[in-house]
């Protein structure tokens, strides 16, 4: 990993960086910040100072902002590229100025706090933010804790925290996404959502992972739904598009009736009998279902407390771009409620309080730890720059077996509020910064490969 140094903005009519003699760098032409360029020059320190010294006019024409910020000086054919600037798009802005983005403007000032200690400079920004006639974006940058918006070029590379499928299926949002990567080449990290049969249809070509996964179909009809039940003890019907549990229906067939269990609009469980399965057929509406669901397994899992509890685990690439578990937490599901989803009822527990015996701590650690891996590694192989972070469902059957139930491109951060978890919370915030930092290193260095992967894919 590159170094990175303060920024001070000297008064200076010269568009030129002074740097640490340390740096060593060969002559420069242009200075760039962010997407935008201008001709210019460096020269190193005349002593051994470890700042980048930035002079006032080429600050003003780089729009280079007069922040405590901490950044990287990356070389290439002449070009000094200062940075990099991350940007991460999202959607839901507010008219507050102190929370800009609602209750999500705690993650994302978690989450830009770190930037001093990473040599990044983040900014959180959404489509009516962009000046394309400049260049420019006006972003929040949160710093000393205090939200500001920054006029800066646009960004380097961009992180996407759309919130919900709903806004990233919006026409302008494609519309900007699609310019900002095609024009501007800039490339996108963990962006869209996972479509659960398309994971399920890549996982089970490696015979590796496939043992992990649960049985799952493609509802085509009512006629998967009755060949599942007669097959497994239970089945779960999941949108393919779903998150935080909302559409999920718990089916079971028990002595000749058929049950079903879901949460309604009102966040209530509900539990249904039908005496016939055309029934039950007709209340889930299956014909307006086909191929927008999957039909799933039902596995037993083990218990705390008489809870069904599964786990999320957080995996993240680490600075040498390696596949590494960055957290671990057991969810226990709400009485009687049909998944262990935060948002319906759960509850996030460590590992220590689900496993308070040493052995089999470890053990079950390490069984989950090595699918999780297993599993980025693999999805890795589709989409390979596109992938920083993701996270998993996992269940232990009663036999301790380890069963994959989801993958999240955009894991949710909840199981982050129980505080023996906030220092891998911070973690994961650092290894998402020094992504970013490494994806741009990769853009200055191999553009060419970045194109192919991240523009023409």
């Amino acid at each position: 990993m590159n170094k990175f140094y303060p920024i001070k903005i000297i008064q200076n009519e010269k568009r030129i960086v002074f740097y640490p003699q340390e740096l060593n760098l060969q002559p420069i032409q242009t200075i760039a910040f962010g997407n935008l360029s201008v001709i210019g020059s460096a020269e190193p320190h005349q002593s051994k100072k470890k700042t980048i010294e930035i002079s006032s006019s080429l600050a003003e024409e780089l729009h280079i902002p007069d922040l405590p910020l901490k950044l990287h000086l990356f070389e290439k054919e002449g070009t000094l590229f200062i940075g990099p600037i991350l940007g991460i798009f999202t959607a839901g802005f507010t008219n507050y100025p102190h929370t800009p983005l609602g209750n999500r403007s705690s993650y994302f000032a978690k989450l830009l706090s770190l930037h001093d200690q990473v040599g990044v400079f983040p900014i959180v920004f959404g489509l009516q933010h962009i000046n394309w006639k400049q260049g420019l974006v006006t972003g929040y940058f949160y710093s000393e804790n205090n939200w500001q918006q920054v006029k800066v070029p646009i960004p380097n590379v961009i992180y996407d925290r759309l919130p919900n499928r709903t806004v990233e299926n919006l026409k302008m949002i494609q519309e900007v996404k699609m310019k900002l990567s095609e024009e501007y080449v800039i490339p996108w990290f963990n962006p869209g959502f996972f479509n659960k049969w398309d994971i399920y249809v890549k996982l089970r070509k490696n015979n590796q992972i496939k043992p992990l996964l649960p049985k799952t179909f493609l509802l085509t009809g009512a006629a998967v739904i009755e060949s599942a039940l007669e097959d497994f003890h239970y089945l779960y019907l999941k949108p393919i598009h779903g998150s935080l549990g909302n559409g999920i229906y718990q089916i079971k067939k028990y002595k000749e009736h058929y049950y079903v269990r879901f949460r309604d609009e009102n966040d209530e469980t509900c539990l249904y009998k039908f005496t016939k399965l055309t029934n039950l057929i007709n209340f889930l509406k299956i014909d307006e279902k086909k191929n927008k669901y999957i039909v799933q397994e039902g596995i037993p899992l083990i218990t705390s407390d008489n809870r069904m509890i599964d786990f999320r685990v957080h995996t993240n690439k680490d600075e040498n771009g390696d596949w590494i578990v960055t957290a671990i937490a057991s969810k226990a599901s709400a009485q009687c409620s049909p998944t262990t989803h935060l948002l319906l009822g759960g509850t996030v527990q460590t590992l220590q309080e689900v496993f308070p015996d040493d052995e089999i701590r470890k053990k079950n650690t390490k069984k989950l730890s090595q699918a999780a891996v297993a599993v980025s590694k693999e999805l890795n192989k589709y989409w390979d720059a596109k992938l920083a972070e993701i996270g998993f469902d996992i269940g232990i059957d009663q036999n301790g077996k380890v069963w994959l139930f989801e993958a999240n491109a955009k894991p949710g951060r909840l199981i982050f509020t129980h505080p023996k978890l906030s220092k891998n919370e911070r973690y994961t915030h650092k290894l998402i910064l020094k992504y970013a930092v490494n994806l741009t290193k990769l853009v200055i260095d191999k553009p060419e490969k970045i194109f192919h992967e991240l523009v023409l894919q």
